[in-house]
């Protein structure tokens, strides 16, 4: 059977320097400004949707075109596959899944998907590793099977620094924000299997070192080594994340580490300065 693969750009795949294989197939998700919709990493680059976070715009996301993800799956047909595997951005966090489901359902395709409770970076690795287990002729089963223990191996970290842009979005109470900022509080928030691929809080700390070393001892305690991928990235603070970079590749010397810049439908939600950094096992 032949195996079409579909993520979005939730795994920043239209960034990401690799050479996508043949069988891998990508839809955008949606930045919205307003009235204006922009398809994420084909209407709108990442530094052009932070731009204007910058100029004071609120902005959300969205799940992908309906008619985009329809269009996609009809190309597909067309190419002569007979299924689609799906690993979109999280349930936790999108309908994607949903979406892909029903209009799979509507053109009489054999579908199914695997959901990695986040995006970003574990989102590629698990879409890479299904394209690349099903050119082997493993089934289904074998397929989930690998992509669970990967996720199962992996987590988010999400670290804001503006109280004001979670406030305004509605993530803290403008009372919260004030009291944050004034005690300098740094939320922790991570995401994975355990909160459901919901954005949820780790913990709270007093200073960014602190909520640093938080992260790197979770790191730890988890006992990543060189068999996983780490991913640091950062909404227009590159000293920042730099400086991240530089604390894990000292304690996991041994581990495939690398920095860029968040995707948009994460940092439209967190604001400027946020930084963020994954693990996940890919060996």
């Amino acid at each position: 059977m032949k195996t079409a693969v579909v993520t979005d750009s939730g795994s920043n795949i239209y960034y990401e320097k690799i050479e996508k294989p043949n069988d891998l197939f990508t839809v955008p998700l949606q930045v919205i400004d307003g009235e204006k919709s922009y398809r994420e990493g084909v209407e709108i680059s990442i530094l052009d949707t932070y731009n204007l976070i910058k100029d004071g715009k609120l902005l959300k996301t969205s799940l992908p075109i309906l008619g985009d993800i329809e269009d996609l799956f009809k190309e597909i047909i067309a190419q002569g596959y007979d299924r689609i595997f799906a690993v979109p951005i999280t349930s936790g966090l999108s309908s994607t899944i949903s979406a892909m489901t029903t209009i799979a359902q509507q053109l009489d395709i054999d579908f199914d998907y695997f959901d990695c409770y986040t995006t970003a970076r574990v989102q590629l690795e698990c879409s890479l590793k299904a394209v690349e287990m099903f050119n082997e002729g493993k089934d289904i089963a074998e397929v989930k099977s690998v992509l669970k223990d990967m996720a199962d191996h992996s987590v988010t970290f999400v670290l804001p620094v503006d109280m004001n842009h979670l406030a305004r979005g509605g993530r803290l109470t403008p009372l919260a924000a004030k009291l944050a900022g004034f005690l300098k509080i740094n939320p922790v928030l991570y995401l994975n299997e355990e909160t459901g691929g919901r954005i949820e809080s780790y913990t709270k700390v007093r200073t960014m070192k602190r909520a640093l070393q938080t992260v790197i001892d979770y790191f730890e305690k988890h006992g990543v080594n060189e068999n996983y991928r780490i991913c640091v990235v950062h909404v227009l603070d590159k000293v920042n994340g730099q400086a991240l970079f530089d604390m894990l590749k000292e304690k996991f010397p041994l581990t495939d580490i690398y920095l860029t810049d968040l995707i948009s439908v994460v940092g439209v939600h967190t604001g400027i300065g946020c930084l963020a950094v994954q693990y996940v096992k890919v060996r």
